[in-house]
C-alpha cells in the first residue's frame, strides 16, 4: 500500500513539474514572438505597446521554478533583460526609434547566453564530462 502511495506522489509531482516547464516554454515562445514584433515596429507607439507586453511576460517568467542549478543565473538574465528594455524605453521617449531598436537587439544576445544554461548536455559531454 505504501508503495502505491509513493508511486502516486511521484507521478503527481512529475506531472506538476512537466506542466510548469510546458507553461514556461509557452511563455518564452510568446516572449519571442512579441520581441520580434517590437523589433519590427515602425513607430515608437507600436514598439512601446509590444515592450509593455514583453515586460509582463518577462515578469511572469520570473515566477516559474527554474532548476536549482541554474535558478539564480536565470533570474539574473531576466533582470538584465528588464534593464535593457528600460534603456530601450529611454531611447523611445527621446524619439530615437532606430537607437531603441539597436538597443533592443541586445536582448537577443542575452537570450542566447542564458538559453545555453538550459540546454541538455550533449552525448559527448555526458561521456567525457564538461570542458
Amino acid at each position: 500500500m505504501i508503495k502505491v502511495i509513493y508511486a502516486i506522489i511521484f507521478f503527481v509531482a512529475t506531472s506538476v513539474i512537466a506542466n510548469e516547464q510546458s507553461d514556461l516554454n509557452k511563455t518564452m515562445k510568446k516572449m519571442g514572438h512579441i520581441y520580434k514584433l517590437a523589433v519590427q515596429s515602425e513607430t515608437k507607439q507600436q514598439m512601446q505597446v509590444h515592450l509593455d507586453e514583453f515586460k509582463l511576460l518577462v515578469r511572469e517568467s520570473k515566477a516559474f521554478n527554474f532548476k536549482k542549478t541554474v535558478a539564480s543565473e536565470s533570474l539574473t538574465g531576466l533582470e538584465q533583460v528588464l534593464e535593457t528594455v528600460a534603456l530601450v524605453e529611454q531611447r523611445l521617449e527621446s524619439g530615437e526609434l532606430d537607437a531603441a531598436r539597436q538597443k533592443l537587439l541586445e536582448v537577443d544576445k542575452l537570450r542566447k547566453k542564458y538559453h545555453e544554461l538550459h540546454e541538455p548536455p550533449s552525448f559527448w559531454e555526458l561521456l567525457f564530462g564538461n570542458k
